[in-house]
C-alpha cells in the first residue's frame, strides 16, 4: 500500500488561475440578474474565459495536445459566446463528452425559386431521425 498523497502548500500557476475563476464566478453569480450590472458581469466573466485559456496553456505546458502548435483558439476564432452556444448545442445533440476542435463558417448559396415549405419539411424529417 502506498503512502497518502500529501498536499502541496505551493499553488501551480495553473491552480491559482482557476482559483481565481471560481472566485470571479462566485462574485458573479448573485448579479447576473441585476440589468444594471451587466457590464461588471461581462466584464468579470470575460476575465474568467482569459483566466481559463491562461490555466488551460500552463496546465499543458503551453500547448493543447493533440491541437497543432499555432492553432487557434475555437472561442477566439469565431467568439466565446458563439463557442459556448455550438458547444451547448452540441452537448445536448450528443449527449456524451465531447470537444470542438474548429469551427468554419458556412455560406449558403442564394436561390431564389426555393421552396422553404419544403425545406422545412425536410427539417421535420431529419429531426425525427436519431442522432448517433
Amino acid at each position: 500500500m502506498s503512502p497518502p498523497i500529501q498536499p502541496s502548500n505551493e499553488l501551480t500557476p495553473a491552480e491559482a488561475a482557476l482559483g481565481k475563476v471560481l472566485v470571479l464566478i462566485h462574485r458573479t453569480l448573485p448579479r447576473l440578474d441585476d440589468p444594471a450590472r451587466r457590464g461588471e458581469v461581462q466584464s468579470a466573466l470575460h476575465q474568467a474565459v482569459s483566466l481559463l485559456d491562461s490555466a488551460r496553456r500552463s496546465h499543458a505546458g503551453g500547448s493543447t495536445p493533440g491541437v497543432p502548435a499555432g492553432t487557434q483558439n475555437v472561442a477566439t476564432a469565431v467568439g466565446g459566446q458563439i463557442a459556448a452556444v455550438i458547444a451547448a448545442a452540441v452537448s445536448v445533440a450528443l449527449d456524451r463528452p465531447h470537444r470542438l476542435v474548429s469551427v468554419h463558417p458556412v455560406t449558403v448559396p442564394v436561390v431564389p425559386h426555393l421552396n422553404v415549405w419544403a425545406v422545412e419539411g425536410r427539417t421535420q424529417i431529419f429531426m425525427s431521425h436519431k442522432v448517433r
